[in-house]
């Protein structure tokens, strides 16, 4: 078996099916994946090469790209998609009452936090109208949520699952902000990439196969059971994942393109702009699957 490190905020599920159904091992390899709770800490062991590659948002990718020039190239888009809700604590009613209050955040220029600033600036609250603590990923944000640390959060299943159970107010679903958000793709140092074309190739034909499997209608529940078992998540948010799930996990230039426009209406991207042909190379998908990019 070969070894492949890869690191993310938690296991979709492809990668699910494909450890629990045999598509890794078929394809000779074993996945170890690291779950990380905190993007600066992710963002800085990506580029010190500490983990093969990320199946994580391309936003993130774009970000540590185009800020920090870092050389990365993405490989495959595994969701299209975004589950992810503000909520605020019992009381707070309105996505204006978080003026001058505290909320968590966790990269502060991509991501949810660059959806927040979205969400927040569509309703006409500017960024420093409100303060910011970077606490970490979705369980960490829940974690100060529930001591009340902070007045609101934006977070993810299961964890939004868990903050509503115990009374948070959804202020908004980001899906009704950012539509079609890549959320969650396959992408590493392209120097790295390059240097291990047939171990991506063997990875993206056991993810594409767990797509297809979960794909056939007699699957569906099988694999609804196993992400609500392995993840935490309630049947509502499992069944929300499902639908994410891109076929054979086909790179999408148009959902690359929204997270590129949304960063440079949020000033985050500095001209000059690059294309989405920039950030990946469908040529991997393409070897794995016998398709067209």
């Amino acid at each position: 078996m070969d070894l492949l490190s890869t690191t993310g905020y938690n296991r979709r599920p492809p990668h699910l099916v494909a450890e629990t159904k045999g598509f890794f091992a078929k394809e000779g390899l074993e996945v170890k994946y690291h779950e990380t709770t905190f993007a600066p800490d992710h963002n800085r062991g990506m580029a010190e090469g500490r983990w093969d590659f990320s199946l994580s948002s391309a936003d993130t990718m774009i970000a540590r790209t185009t800020t920090d020039g870092v050389d990365y190239m993405l490989f495959i888009q595994a969701e299209e998609g975004l589950t992810a809700s503000l909520v605020g604590q019992p009381g707070v009613n309105s996505i204006n009452d978080l003026r001058g209050k505290l909320l968590a955040g966790d990269p502060g220029d991509s991501n949810l936090d660059l959806i927040r600033k979205k969400i927040l600036r569509t309703h006409g609250m500017d960024d420093t109208e409100y303060d910011i603590e970077i606490i970490g990923s979705s369980p960490k944000r829940y974690e100060a949520f529930m001591e009340r640390r902070v007045v609101a959060a934006m977070l993810t299943p299961p964890w939004s699952d868990k903050a509503f159970a115990s009374g948070a107010v959804l202020l908004a679903d980001a899906a009704a902000y950012v539509p079609n958000w890549p959320l969650t793709c396959g992408w590493a140092l392209r120097k790295w990439l390059e240097g291990h074309r047939e171990l991506v190739v063997r990875f993206i034909r056991a993810w594409a196969a767990a797509t297809d499997w979960l794909a056939q209608p007699t699957n569906k529940e099988e694999c609804l059971q196993l992400v609500m078992e392995k993840e935490g998540m309630n049947r509502a948010s499992a069944e929300r994942a499902y639908e994410k799930v891109v076929p054979k996990a086909r790179i999408n230039p148009a959902a690359l393109k929204t997270v590129i426009e949304l960063r440079k209406e949020m000033g985050v991207y500095k001209p000059p702009f690059d294309p989405p042909e920039r950030f990946y190379d469908a040529s991997y998908w393409s070897e794995a699957t016998g398709l067209a990019g």
